[in-house]
């Protein structure tokens, strides 16, 4: 099965106290790109029907892109664990339980407390999740049975596959064929004997369902990452597919906060002068050349301030968080990316953009081809001549000149908009990741 991984459309709320770099307790924001998933495998018909019904399930809206969801918080409260030992299965069937072969699991728990049940993981424990990611269809087995689960990191550091949490199981009909487990959810549902009227009975209607030739999908939700889906196949009207998602935040996460400079960070070089060529991604703001992305502390070692009240104080391992610069009473809020394995500072993290404007930003911001606000637009022309370039033009008298390497393995550019003639706006954007 091919492995991908998965950001979650959440943000961390980061209740910490920042001394060394940044006091303002600001909630760190969610991962900047979404990531691609894959699903538990599931029969070829099954799933191909489902696919076919306009996919019933809930939206994927991938990208946080930079989700800009940097605002929303994790569905759910911190989750206790359960007791050491615990049997008994609850009736509440949001309590994510369910009882296989007399052993009562309830999600999300530590990869090791499922690992101790008797499951072996069919994968490499030691990979790493960065903060604010999950995967989902990781194999696990035990005597011969196959289940798929989602591990998850929701803790704002880095962290390998055995140091996260499963937050999440499916259980699919022919993967139980061979065995004789018996299998029990909250009120008594039972796979292989309950039909879809006694789910109803147990936990009355579902949030959503799904009509198709071979099996009657029922789904309860209480939010995007919370959710149980019960499948009724029509062959025997009866219960013969689980699948338990509950992404919530176990006690014990690392949430802890590293102050160390990142390599990335000390590494970073300043230009000695505004190349020409577009394709290096360097400009001059308020007389200083930079590349970009260009760590924070490099610009606040420059003159520049952080405006604490518009600003992240902590960004998660591979995020970002927003940053608000103020340079000579002007200032910009843009993301900063955290390119460190760890939580780290906003100090620590780089900038990616730059932009001015006539109307606000006013920096003192120039471009390959000495382009500056004021700069005439047959200038601009002969400038970005010979790259790889975008010309399109508003019904409201804008043109807008978009410059981009081709051969980048990610979409980084400079726009640069013109009025009347001359340049009244400016943007680079670049990042590593």
């Amino acid at each position: 099965m091919k492995k991908k991984m998965r950001t979650l459309l959440l943000a961390f709320g980061c209740a910490l106290s920042v001394t060394a770099c940044g006091s303002a307790d600001t909630a760190a924001p969610a991962t900047e790109s979404a990531q691609e998933t894959v699903l538990p495998e599931t029969d070829a018909a099954s799933e191909g029907e489902e696919s076919a019904a306009n996919n019933e399930e809930a939206p994927e809206a991938e990208s946080v892109t930079q989700t800009a969801a940097a605002e929303e918080t994790i569905p759910g409260e911190t989750k206790k664990e359960p007791a050491a030992g615990e049997t008994e299965l609850s009736d509440d069937l949001y309590a994510y339980q369910v009882s296989i072969d007399g052993t009562v699991y309830q999600f999300p728990m530590w990869y090791s407390d499922f690992e101790s049940y008797g499951w072996t993981y069919d994968g490499d424990p030691a990979q790493t999740l960065d903060a604010n990611q999950y995967t989902s269809g990781e194999v696990w087995k035990k005597d011969g049975v196959c289940v798929y689960t989602e591990i998850a990191n929701l803790s704002i550091n880095t962290a390998p596959f055995s140091e996260c949490i499963v937050a999440g199981i499916t259980l699919e009909r022919y993967d139980m064929e061979e065995t004789d487990w018996e299998i029990l959810l909250p009120g008594g549902i039972e796979w292989g004997v309950s039909d879809a009227d006694d789910i109803i009975a147990a936990y009355g209607d579902p949030t959503d369902t799904y009509d198709g030739d071979l099996y009657y999908k029922m789904t309860y939700e209480q939010d995007y990452y919370n959710s149980v889906s019960l499948y009724v196949f029509k062959e025997d009207n009866s219960l013969k597919e689980i699948h338990i998602e509950n992404m919530v935040e176990l006690e014990g996460m690392d949430d802890s906060v590293d102050m160390t400079v990142p390599d990335a960070v000390k590494n970073y070089e300043a230009p000695a002068a505004l190349s020409d060529d577009f394709y290096d991604y360097t400009a001059q703001l308020e007389g200083v050349v930079y590349s970009l992305p260009c760590p924070v502390s490099v610009l606040l070692e420059n003159g520049f301030t952080i405006n604490e009240k518009g600003s992240d104080s902590v960004v998660p391992s591979h995020s970002f968080g927003w940053v608000e610069l103020t340079y000579n009473n002007q200032s910009y809020r843009t993301i900063a990316d955290n390119y460190a394995d760890y939580a780290t500072c906003i100090e620590n993290c780089f900038v990616t953009t730059m932009t001015a404007s006539v109307n606000d930003p006013q920096f003192d911001l120039v471009f390959p081809g000495g382009i500056t606000l004021g700069t005439g637009e047959a200038d601009v022309i002969k400038a970005v001549e010979g790259f790889h370039s975008e010309v399109k033009t508003s019904d409201s008298g804008y043109t807008y000149y978009t410059v981009s390497d081709p051969d980048a393995d990610v979409t980084n550019e400079y726009t640069i908009t013109v009025k009347d003639q001359k340049v009244v706006s400016m943007e680079i954007e670049n990042s590593m990741e």
